[in-house]
Parts: C-alpha cells; structure tokens; sequence
C-alpha cells in the first residue's frame, strides 16, 4: 500500500529564546493545529537544559525540537515530508536528529529523509496559523505543560 502524499509545513512565531512571551508553533497540510509553549514552561525547561551544562543555544535548540515532536506526534506518521521553517541556522542536522529521536519514542513511524529546512514564509498556512494564535485571532489546539516536556526526557 502506498503512502499518500502528504507535506506538512511547520512555523513558530515567538522563538523559544525570546523570553518576552509565549512560543506558538503550527503545523499546517490538509488540516492545521498549534501549540503554545507558555513563557513559564520555556523558563523551566531552558533553566533544566543549562543546568546540565548546555550552551543557550543547545539548550534553545532541544527545547524548539521537543515542541517539534511534541506538536507533530499525530500527524508525523502520515506525512511524506515534514519541512520546518528554517529557525536556528547551522542547527538542522541537530533539530533533525531530536525530532526523530522525539517522535520514535512518542511511538511516531518517521524516517529520516522525511525532515527537510527551508524558509517558508508568510504566505505558509503554518506560518499563518502561528501567527492568529499568537494574535489570539484563534485559539490553539493545546497549551503545552512541563509534563508533556518531561515525559520525553
């Protein structure tokens, strides 16, 4: 049985970094959904990762990749590529291997050559859907907690 062609798209408005508010990240293909990662759950979690010894940037990076799989759990099985708009230059491969690292243990059936990098732009339903969260024009899917960070640890 062949699998049906299925591109998902992935943006983030807010990066995990910016600590003036809460992270949204979407994903958009036939359908769309969004999380926000709440300020308070990006502190704890960019606090956990730096108390273990990682740069800001890799512990960012881990916490942008988490959210990732965290977001794409359902859908990352269907689809025939996954294209995450470009967030943390010279970090794909790393965002790469956490993400399928994330999803295989949330029991997601991914291959690598499924993930790729590119800009995607405004005009993305990802990035718009991102966006009306942010702009609380719409209300997300679900409000990411610690738990649902922790049970990937």
């Amino acid at each position: 049985m062949r699998r049906r062609s299925t591109t998902i798209e992935v943006a983030q408005s807010i990066k995990i970094g910016d600590l003036s508010a809460d992270t949204v990240l979407a994903y958009s293909n036939h359908t769309q959904c969004a999380v926000v990662v709440p300020l308070s759950v990006k502190q704890s979690m960019l606090a956990l990762f730096r108390g273990r010894g990682k740069s800001t940037i890799r512990a960012t990076v881990q916490v942008f990749a988490m959210a990732v799989a965290i977001l794409l759990k359902t859908a990352a099985s269907q689809a025939s590529r996954i294209v995450i708009d470009t967030e943390y230059t010279g970090y794909e491969k790393d965002i790469e291997g956490m993400v399928l690292s994330y999803l295989r243990k949330a029991g997601a059936k991914v291959s690598k050559d499924v993930i790729v990098f590119r800009a995607i732009g405004k005009s993305s339903e990802a990035h718009r859907c991102a966006i009306d969260v942010h702009r609380q024009k719409r209300d997300p899917d679900r409000v990411l907690s610690l738990d649902d960070f922790e049970e990937l640890l």
